[in-house]
Order: C-alpha cells, then sequence, then structure tokens
C-alpha cells in the first residue's frame, strides 16, 4: 500500500467467552484470561526493558501494531506516570484496523480496578470508529495517544517518525496473518530509532526470522501463562533516512524545556501555544490580547470532501478533532443548493455513519430546525456553536509585547499580518475580509434550534448578540490599505441576506430593515484553503539549492532545505480556523519536538509552507 486514504478493514464484532473477550473475525481473544494486566507487564514492558527504558528520557515514543482494549497503553501510561521525570512526554502511536465500542472496551477494563481511573480517562477521549489520524491528549497535555484506525501496512506507510519501542500485538500471526509480514518488519525497523527496542508475544519462526531479516537482535524470554516463550528484539540497524523531500523535511528538534515564542494572540497563536505547553516547551504568547479578535460564535461543522485527498482527510481530522475537544452540541444542518449527495458520499467512505453525517429530506429538516425550511440536505449531530474565546485559553501562559531573547523558535501566528513579518519566505498568503451581521430576535426565528449553513450559516438567537448571520467573503489589499477592513458595509450585510432568502426565505424578508451591526474580521487564506503549518523556508536560497533540480525533473537526495532560522508559521486558517487549528496547532508541536505527526505524510507536506514555492520551480519559475 501506498500513503494515502486508506479505509477500515472493518469493525470489531467482540463476544465474551468463558470470561474472555474474543474477535469474531479472528477467533483469538483480545488478553490472557490467566491475567491480562500481568501479561502485560510481563511480555511487553519488560520485554522493553521499562521503566529502566525511560531513565533520563524527557520524550519517550512508543509504537503499537494492535490497539485492542487499550490495555496495554493503560498499563505502559500508568508505569510511565510512576517512573518518568516529572516534566517528561509520553508518546504512542498505535493502530488498530477493528476499532471496539467504548462498551466493550469499558467491560474489558472493568477486570483492572487498579488502572480504572486512566481507563475512564482514555474511553471519555476515544474518538469515533473512523480511518485515519485520530490524536489525543491525555493525563492533563503530558500524554499524547495518536491511534492509526486502518489497515496495518497502510498506516505505517503513512506514519511520519521515529519510535523507540515497539509493542506487537496483534492476534497471532496463524490468524491475523497481514500484521506479521517481512514488509511490515521492513516498515517497522524504517520508523525506528537507533536502539529501539521491541517485544511481542509471538515466537513463531518466521517472526523471529522476519524481524532479524529488518535489523532487530532477537532474544527468546519465557513466555505468560500457557505460552512456553515470547520475544524481545533491539534494533541494530542503522536509521532510515527521512522520507520527505529534502524541501519537505523538518529541522533538527529541540530539547523540552526550551523557550518558544508564538506571534499572535488569535485562534492560530493560542492553539499553538496550547499544543506547545503541552509538548513540554516554555511559551510565551507574544502580542496584546484583542477581545474583538473573534466573533462571538463560531460555527464549527464538517467540510467534506475527497478523502483521497489531502484537504479531505485533515478537514475531516479537523472536525473530528473539534467534536472530542470542544464543548459542542445542539448538531447542524446544511441545506446547500445542490451537491450535498456527494458530500455524503465523501462521508461514508470516511466511514462516517448518521451519528455523524446523515441525510434529511426538506420535512426532516423543518423538524429539526423548529422553522420551515426550502430544501432538505445533511445533518450534523455533533456540531455546535462554541465560544472561540472560551474554548482556547490561554491562561498560565507567560505573556510578553516583544519576542524574548532566549526564543529558541518563533511561530508566526499573525493570521493575514504573517507575510509581512517574513518577507523572504515568500508565503503566499492572502487576506480575506469577512462579516458577520448581528441580526435581532423576531417571532418566526424564536423557534430555530441549530445552526443552518447554506454556503452561508445563520445561528439560533445568542444572548446579547442576537442571531449571527455570516458570512462575506472578500480579498483585501492590506499593503495598500492597512485600515478601514473592521467598519461594518450595508452592502455585505444585504448580500447575506440575499444567500439566507435562498434557504429560509421568510426569515430574510423579515430582516431587510434590519439595523447595520455585526463584526468584521480579516481571515488569512492560501489558494488551496490549507494551512501553513512549518518551517520557513529561505525562498531566494530555496531558489539556489533545488530551482535548476526540480526544474528538470531530477531526484534529490539533499541538502537539507535552507529555513530561516528559527522561523515557524501557523496561519491561513481561512474561513474554518477554528476547527483547523487544532490539528495545524499538534502537528507544528509535533515537528518542533521531533514526535510522530499527528497527520499522514502526505497531509504534512500539504500543508508545507514551502509548497507554493516548490511548485513555482517545478514549473520553471
Amino acid at each position: 500500500m501506498s500513503p494515502g486514504f486508506h479505509p477500515l478493514p472493518g469493525r470489531a464484532r467482540a463476544t465474551w467467552q468463558d470470561g474472555a473477550l474474543r474477535s469474531e473475525a479472528f477467533g483469538d481473544v483480545y488478553f490472557s484470561t490467566a491475567g491480562g494486566l500481568a501479561e502485560t507487564r510481563h511480555v511487553f514492558l519488560e520485554g522493553i526493558g521499562a521503566p529502566g527504558c525511560f531513565a533520563g528520557r524527557q520524550r519517550f515514543v512508543l509504537g503499537e501494531l494492535g490497539f485492542g482494549t487499550g490495555l496495554n497503553f493503560l498499563a505502559l501510561w500508568d508505569l510511565w506516570r510512576k517512573s518518568a521525570p516529572p516534566a517528561a512526554r509520553l508518546h504512542v502511536v498505535s493502530i488498530e484496523g477493528y476499532p471496539l465500542s467504548t462498551a466493550d472496551m469499558a467491560a474489558a477494563h472493568a477486570a483492572f480496578s487498579e488502572l480504572a481511573s486512566l481507563a475512564a480517562e482514555l474511553r471519555d477521549r476515544l474518538p469515533p470508529a473512523v480511518a485515519g489520524f485520530h490524536r489525543l491528549r491525555l493525563d492533563g497535555g503530558r500524554v499524547a495517544l495518536t491511534l492509526l484506525y486502518g489497515p496495518v501496512h497502510g498506516m505505517l506507510e503513512n506514519l511520519a517518525g521515529r519510535v523507540d519501542a515497539w509493542f506487537l500485538d496483534g492476534f497471532a500471526p496463524a490468524r491475523n496473518p497481514e500484521m506479521w509480514t517481512p514488509e511490515i518488519f521492513r516498515r517497522i525497523a524504517r520508523l525506528s530509532a537507533p536502539g529501539a527496542r521491541l517485544a511481542t508475544f509471538s515466537a513463531a519462526g518466521a517472526v523471529r526470522r522476519g524481524l532479524a531479516e529488518a535489523g532487530f537482535a532477537v532474544e527468546k524470554r519465557p513466555g505468560f501463562g500457557s505460552k512456553r516463550e515470547c520475544l524481545a528484539a533491539r534494533f541494530t540497524g542503522p536509521m532510515a533516512p527521512d522520507e520527505a523531500p529534502p524541501w519537505f523535511a523538518a529541522p533538527a528538534p529541540l530539547a523540552p524545556g526550551t523557550r518558544v515564542a508564538v506571534v499572535g494572540t488569535g485562534i492560530a497563536g493560542r492553539a499553538a501555544a496550547r499544543a506547545l505547553t503541552d509538548e513540554g516547551f516554555a511559551v510565551t504568547l507574544v502580542g496584546e490580547a484583542d477581545g474583538a479578535a473573534a466573533p462571538p460564535r463560531v460555527a464549527v461543522a464538517p467540510r467534506l470532501a475527497d478523502p483521497n485527498d489531502p484537504y479531505g482527510r485533515f478537514m475531516a481530522q479537523a472536525f473530528l478533532m473539534a467534536q472530542a475537544a470542544l464543548p459542542l452540541a445542539g448538531g447542524s444542518l446544511h441545506l446547500p443548493g445542490s451537491d450535498w449527495e456527494r458530500q455524503l458520499e465523501f462521508a461514508r467512505w470516511l466511514g462516517w455513519g448518521d451519528d455523524l453525517a446523515r441525510p434529511v429530506t426538506q420535512a426532516e429538516a423543518a423538524e429539526i430546525a423548529g422553522i420551515s425550511t426550502a430544501r432538505g440536505g445533511l445533518h450534523f449531530p455533533l456540531a455546535g456553536l462554541p465560544d472561540p474565546a472560551a474554548c482556547l485559553p490561554v491562561d498560565g501562559i507567560a505573556r510578553a509585547a516583544d519576542i524574548p531573547d532566549d526564543a529558541a523558535a518563533v511561530i508566526l501566528a499573525a493570521g493575514a499580518w504573517t507575510a509581512g513579518l517574513a518577507p523572504a519566505a515568500e508565503p503566499a498568503l492572502f487576506a480575506n475580509r469577512g462579516q458577520v451581521a448581528f441580526l435581532p430576535p423576531m417571532a418566526a426565528t424564536r423557534a430555530l434550534r441549530l445552526p443552518i449553513s447554506f454556503g452561508g450559516h445563520v445561528t439560533p438567537a445568542i444572548a446579547g448578540v442576537g442571531h449571527v448571520l455570516g458570512s462575506s467573503y472578500g480579498r483585501w489589499n492590506l499593503a495598500e490599505n492597512p485600515g478601514g477592513w473592521s467598519g461594518l458595509r450595508r452592502e455585505d450585510q444585504d448580500g447575506m441576506l440575499a444567500g439566507l432568502a435562498q434557504v429560509l426565505p421568510g426569515l430574510a424578508d423579515g430582516w431587510r430593515t434590519a439595523p447595520l451591526a455585526g463584526w468584521a474580521g480579516l481571515r488569512a487564506t492560501t489558494l488551496d484553503h490549507l494551512p501553513f503549518v512549518g518551517p520557513l523556508a529561505d525562498a531566494a536560497a530555496y531558489r539556489a539549492v533545488y530551482g535548476e533540480d526540480l526544474r528538470r525533473g531530477r531526484r534529490i537526495a539533499g541538502p537539507p532545505a535552507p529555513y530561516l532560522p528559527r522561523m515557524y508559521a501557523l496561519t491561513g486558517l481561512g474561513s474554518r480556523g477554528f476547527q483547523t487549528a487544532l490539528p495545524a496547532a499538534e502537528l507544528l508541536a509535533s515537528m518542533l519536538s521531533g514526535a510522530p505527526l499527528p497527520v499522514d505524510r502526505l497531509v504534512a507536506e500539504a500543508l508545507h509552507p514551502a509548497r507554493f514555492l516548490v511548485r513555482e520551480m517545478k514549473k520553471g519559475g
């Protein structure tokens, strides 16, 4: 399999037999009936030399094939909390092709009372069982669990990072052969850090030989319970080169505790500050806090697109991450004039069921909305209308008016103003002005239960604000006109009402004479509607180093990308910035720390700030 979108091979079908949770698909148990936790501690924790392998480590990365009930993760998390340095960070990346339901997990966890609090936190944060990357922050941010739901080979191909230790815990090779092939072992080796450790319950000859051929020194250990042997191994081969093209390769990671400055106090800056703090950096947020930098409410709902394209995968992940992290409630309706059937098809490709996206008729839409609608469309039950200022708190993060002298990295997250802060990077970033209208409640609108989108969007009445109707979208030239964008325009409000009239004509007519009131801001946008996330290129040096080879289509093995010293960007969030900021910030934090990326490799390349520069050079520019 190549990197890209890989649907789930199936859903878990589990039953309890003789006190054991058993997979119907594979005919095997999830853990030993002789003592699942004891088995995990013997085979896996002792197999990688834990807790000794944590000694002196400020960051530790473990990869796992077969998340199952999460028992291995819970046992590792428990031991790490008891033995790792207080400021240390744990990253676990676990692949699962057949995710269990939360109810099955809860039943399995009931047998392990000493892990009850950790198990409850895990279950509370579990993502829906849909394909893709899912990054969870646990233990106050100190633990990052990245669940990769999909086929093992495809998800290993998608993963970018270096792994310090591995748990191989799929079902037995005879029952689940796809997880134990030479190709899988070679892929594990490519992702392994020098000296990486490995543990598995299987001592099958094919497993021993496959690991040895991939570069692991393998030894047998006594097995657990009725199993005579298990395996431990250490990677002795050379570290594989970075698989990213050199112009997209990440700079050297920063040490934990390093000072990082984030320039910008809006959504992007706040999200970056939070993720970097979770990752263990000392963060200073640079800029004046501006209460008017965001509207009073933002509509958070999916932007469904083809998951075979990085844009579609990123937007799906962004919504699921927002849904998990933010206090969303109430759902939303999407009633476009056309193409919602295609969007529903994308949702089904992703594996989304009716709990995430369901088609509704005109009558059903009206019943859900509480008011009459002109057409049907899609209902997103888990969407919502959060308060942006309350959902990205930065309490406890240092503030400054200027960049600290000791900052080892500077994150430019100043929205549309970012381009002017790093002109040498030549970022293809644009300002687009957006205006929302605050409209008074009317008798016809008091029954509106949830936000409705239709190209624009309208919300139920919000206390102290009224209904929010949004939004306009127009290019703004900051160089020629640095001010004036915040003033409200009657023509923008009239244009939004014209859009509303296509789906809710009665409401539009009632608001034609409403006073001009609302909010305006500048979006930072890119030509492909994806954010800029990562190190900033020295554009002139890029052309000198790569230009001729890229123009001629030559393969390039190096040299490392000539980035602007210390400079990174998180910007270009566009019109759905409140949700795209979350995975973008996690990606940035992982780049700076050297942790496994929370998005697939092709998505990370699609977000790189130098992508347009590279495309220009390939075309001969």
